[in-house]
């Protein structure tokens, strides 16, 4: 592609840039971290991300955040401005990463065809057609980055393009780097996810449960276990103190708190309800979320809405949208039942231990959730809440009932929840051994 004037503008652009992150001072005995996640940052749906960053900055890491597409300061919990500030955007544009591409292939070709060979076999792409694939062009321009901040290590989130991306540095520059693993590793939506290349190349894994530490070896059987590493997601449980809930006084109130999509099993939870309303139940549903801004996730909000005025819950359930977090944590604090209804679609796409289910806990909810993904892992049934089967509308509405009609077991499960939060998944607990094993591998790393 030819240098045009709107090319050489890109060009200049990318080279200040550069100048800029190169030029920026190293904190003495601080490693620094470049992580990146998604396209855009921040997004409001990735708390739990932001909270895993933001406690390896508070643990003393030089962290750096790229991205390429800002989004407002308002997406991002209170709690994160440090993220915030550690952000550091790229700039990617057809011929940079086309120019980047030939740099690197001109300086280290015999590493630059390794790499494509690793991806082509990996992923059944032509070698050829990857030297011109979008993606892996812009990995060079991120490695041109990389090596501008002078990176100690490399972090990445899911096995979309970032950590493509982060894939291209690592082998390029030599670094070590990890990637934290949730629930898109089963997903056949994107050509270059090469999931088992990834696991074999890092020198950290970090699963977000037991259940998916299992289904990572089952796809990269020659990854080294030891590689792997079970760190749940994290929550700041002080954020979500419990809180009285007295019964008998107005409804029974019924939260849940997602992202509006077809795994939050959000039909059933209104058809449960329904079943309360029918015995002439005052119960009530305020549902938390919204879409992502996919197709799949608008659709199944239309069909939530529709469901409701089907069976005229109209005035019995009140559809919140996207809350900040303040708002959730009223939310959370004056439910009589949090309920995570979610389900385990046929594409292999579910939920690990969802942050809000967490929050609820740590807040004293009494929890009512299903047997999907994870969430076994978190809750055991009668001692930290209800588990019941996922899609039974019968069970759910039958655990919800009990809830009601036993507030003393409510309360006990309640404070059960909140103390198995506290002990397993406050950040003073979780954190700890991603930062001790990032430490042990940079180290290692320096000493090599």
């Amino acid at each position: 592609m030819s240098a045009g004037p709107g090319s050489w503008a890109a060009i200049l652009a990318q080279e200040l840039n550069l100048g800029r992150l190169a030029a920026e001072p190293r904190r003495a005995g601080s490693p620094r971290i470049v992580a990146t996640v998604c396209w855009s940052f921040p997004i409001w749906s990735q708390t739990f991300v932001h909270q895993e960053l933001t406690a390896m900055i508070g643990a003393g890491f030089d962290l750096r955040l790229v991205y390429s597409h800002s989004e407002g300061r308002e997406h991002l919990a209170p709690g994160h401005g440090a993220l915030w500030r550690r952000r550091r955007r790229d700039w990617m544009h057809p011929v940079t990463a086309r120019r980047d591409y030939e740099r690197y292939r001109r300086r280290m070709p015999q590493r630059v065809g390794a790499l494509l060979g690793a991806l082509s076999e990996a992923s059944g792409v032509p070698a050829g057609a990857l030297s011109g694939h979008e993606h892996v062009l812009q990995a060079f321009s991120f490695t041109r980055i990389v090596e501008a901040l002078r990176a100690d290590y490399l972090h990445s989130y899911f096995f979309y393009e970032r950590s493509l991306f982060a894939l291209v540095a690592g082998w390029l520059l030599d670094l070590p780097r990890g990637v934290t693993c949730y629930a898109d590793h089963l997903l056949h939506d994107y050509p270059l996810k090469v999931v088992a290349l990834h696991l074999e190349r890092c020198s950290l894994v970090v699963a977000t449960s037991e259940r998916i530490r299992r289904e990572l070896l089952a796809m990269a059987p020659a990854a080294d276990p030891a590689r792997i590493l079970v760190k749940p997601n994290a929550i700041d449980a002080e954020q979500f103190a419990p809180a009285p809930r007295p019964h008998g006084v107005g409804p029974f109130r019924i939260v849940s708190v997602s992202r509006i999509e077809p795994k939050k099993g959000l039909l059933e939870l209104v058809d449960a309800l329904a079943q309360l309303r029918a015995e002439r139940r005052d119960a009530e549903l305020t549902i938390v979320g919204a879409p992502d801004g996919s197709a799949a996730g608008s659709a199944y909000r239309d069909a939530v809405a529709r469901r409701i005025a089907e069976l005229g819950l109209t005035a019995a359930v009140r559809l919140a949208g996207r809350c900040d977090q303040p708002q959730i944590r009223r939310a959370l604090q004056s439910a009589h039942a949090f309920v995570a209804p979610y389900v385990e679609l046929a594409s292999g796409d579910k939920d690990g231990i969802p942050t809000a289910l967490l929050e609820a806990m740590a807040s004293g909810a009494p929890i009512v959730a299903t047997d999907a993904g994870s969430i076994t892992e978190a809750l055991t049934d009668g001692v930290t809440g209800l588990l019941v089967p996922q899609r039974d509308v019968g069970a759910l509405a039958a655990a919800l009932r009990r809830l009601a009609d036993d507030p003393a077991l409510a309360a006990r499960l309640g404070a059960a929840a909140a103390a198995a939060v506290k002990l397993r998944y406050d950040v003073a607990v979780c954190e700890t051994p991603l930062h001790d094993r990032i430490r042990q591998i940079i180290a290692a790393r320096r000493r090599t």
